[in-house]
Parts: C-alpha cells; sequence; structure tokens
C-alpha cells in the first residue's frame, strides 16, 4: 500500500525541504505541499530544484534500519484558500484552477462549507469542523459533496496539537463525519497537515490513530491512497476535460485497426476437413422448406384492407380464413 499525503503546509524552498526529507524518511509515498495563492506563484519556480535535492538523498544509508528499501516520494504543489468568502474563492478557482494540481479550501463556517461542496472545482473541503463544536457536516452537505465530488479532509494535527476536551471534540467530530461518509459515500480523505518535521508522523502511526477511534481497514486504505489516487489521476487531464465525463483525445491516442489486421486473422483457427465435410453435407431439401415457412410468414403481413373492417372480429376471422 502507498501513502499519500495531500496537505503539507508550503513555506520556503529550506522548510520545504527539511519536511518533503523528513516525510520521506517516515514512509511516505506521494507528498503535495499546499500553499497560499500569494506564494503559489513563487514556489512552481522552485519545485524542480527540490525535487532534484530530494532524488539525491540516499536514504538507505541515513534511516536507523539500513536493510529498508525506500523510494524517493512524488512531489506535487497545490493551493490552500483560507479565511475567504465565496466570492474570493471563485476568484481565486478561476485564476489558479489550470495552474494547480491542488487547491483545498479551509472550512468552518457553513456557507463556506456549503461553498465549496456545491463547487465542482474545487477539490477537497479541508476541516469543516475547524473552531466548531460540532463537525459542520450534515446530510445536505454529505449530498452535494457527493454530487460534486468534493472530498472531505480530516486532519491529524488538529489532535496532534489539542488535549483535553477540544481533542475529544475533534475525535468526536472525526467519527460524526465518518458516519455520513458511510451513508453517503462521499470521498474522504485523511492528512497530516504538517507544519513542521516536529509535526511529522510515521504511516505506523497514523494508521494505529485511525483504527483506534473506528476506521475500519478499508476506509483508511481509501483516505490515504484510493481516494487521493483519484484526485490526482483526475486533476492531471483536466486540461482536457470538456464537461464532466467528456474529454479531448488526441489522433496519437488512436490505433489504425487495419494495421494489425493481420495478426488478429491469424487468431482465429482456420477450418479444417471436417467442418467443411459438414458444411457440404447440407441438402437443397432443408434450405427450400425454410425458405417456404418464410414466405408463409411474409403472407400474414400483406394486409392493405385493415380500413375496411369497423370490429376486430372481422379481422380475426380474416386469419382464420387464410389459415384454413
Amino acid at each position: 500500500m502507498k501513502f499519500y499525503d495531500m496537505n503539507l503546509r508550503g513555506q520556503d524552498f529550506d522548510q520545504d525541504l527539511a519536511l518533503v526529507l523528513e516525510a520521506n524518511r517516515f514512509g511516505w509515498d506521494y507528498l503535495n505541499l499546499n500553499y497560499s495563492p500569494d506564494n503559489f506563484d513563487k514556489a512552481i519556480q522552485y519545485k524542480d530544484d527540490l525535487m532534484d535535492e530530494l532524488s539525491s538523498v540516499d536514504f538507505n544509508q541515513t534511516y536507523r534500519n539500513k536493510n529498508t528499501n525506500f523510494e524517493h516520494a512524488d512531489i506535487s504543489m497545490g493551493i490552500n484558500i483560507l479565511n475567504a468568502n465565496s466570492n474570493e474563492i471563485r476568484k481565486i478557482i478561476n485564476k489558479y484552477r489550470n495552474k494547480a494540481n491542488y487547491i483545498s479550501c479551509l472550512g468552518g463556517d457553513l456557507k463556506i462549507n456549503r461553498s465549496v461542496c456545491e463547487n465542482h472545482r474545487i477539490d477537497v473541503l479541508s476541516r469543516p469542523y475547524y473552531k466548531r463544536r460540532d463537525s459542520g457536516m450534515n446530510h445536505v452537505l454529505a449530498k452535494e459533496a457527493v454530487k460534486n465530488n468534493v472530498a472531505i479532509e480530516l486532519c491529524f494535527r488538529d489532535i496532534l496539537n489539542n488535549h483535553l476536551r477540544y481533542r475529544a471534540n475533534v475525535i468526536s467530530s472525526f467519527k460524526e463525519i465518518l458516519m455520513f461518509h458511510r451513508k453517503f459515500k462521499f470521498p474522504l480523505i485523511l492528512t497530516t497537515d504538517s507544519k513542521s518535521v516536529y509535526h511529522v508522523r510515521s504511516t505506523r502511526d497514523i494508521v494505529s490513530f485511525f483504527k483506534s477511534i473506528g476506521f475500519t481497514d478499508k476506509e483508511i486504505y481509501n483516505g490515504f491512497y484510493y481516494y487521493p489516487k483519484q484526485i490526482v489521476d483526475f486533476n492531471s487531464e483536466r486540461d482536457k476535460m470538456i464537461i464532466n465525463g467528456v474529454k479531448v483525445i488526441e489522433s496519437d491516442d488512436f490505433t489504425d485497426t487495419y494495421d494489425n489486421l493481420e495478426s488478429d486473422l491469424e487468431e482465429f483457427e482456420p477450418f479444417d476437413d471436417e467442418s467443411v465435410e459438414d458444411f457440404d453435407e447440407l441438402d437443397d431439401s432443408d434450405i427450400d422448406e425454410d425458405y417456404e415457412d418464410y414466405e408463409d410468414y411474409e403472407d400474414y403481413e400483406d394486409y392493405d384492407d385493415y380500413d375496411d373492417y369497423d370490429d376486430y372480429d372481422d379481422i380475426e376471422l380474416v386469419f382464420e380464413e387464410e389459415e384454413s
């Protein structure tokens, strides 16, 4: 199983590199760095340098278990919209939708939660329970999230940073959102929301926590791999989308079916002698009988004078006379 963390807090090159190295060292396979709309353009410029630095590190020599074979994580960059109203969210989406591979919006306010769930151009509603005593979700928002394919994000850092009744309130919100997810089947993703290297935890620790609050193995698999991968794959082809369900396919994707015609014909077995003999044994009399039956059937359709009969009984008499 691969682990996707779709929410790492991006800041600058040095801190992003340290955060990515630590997360990759702890077993994460795909890392998405989120930035504010103001810092996103600057971050895109050093993305290639960040990936080069990551690929140059030999984790087999730096990790305490020298026998573990690490693969370098894939990196993407997205936008996390914070403290914006519905109009500002719409403007940001129009500006950055074709530039960013991932767009999420911080929830908490019910108006924002509903606005995000009703917008199919937003990938994720992050933390709908933020600064609330309830989960911030209801059956109306759950149906809208399913309709527009908007994922709901639960962040582990909210558990890590809170204590006592605040942590209990967050766990209660997690369970309530999980209940809506099981009923309405909207996408539910799980992230760490790590802001520094001190917030990063291993994949085993994260899985153990979510199991302890009632998540099944399948729900954890979907939250860390299946739903995030769906978002990544869908956004990789978003520029080809005309409407939902329709996309442009380039001519290179098509293959000429006649190029491999000879190889396709070789898959069919040729006629053998026995099948030819069976065909020769067909009698002309059998064919003539079948043809006569077909002519009898056609006779029943040659009735152009149905309008001359006022009652269906008269029509039935015609068929009886014809059969006799």
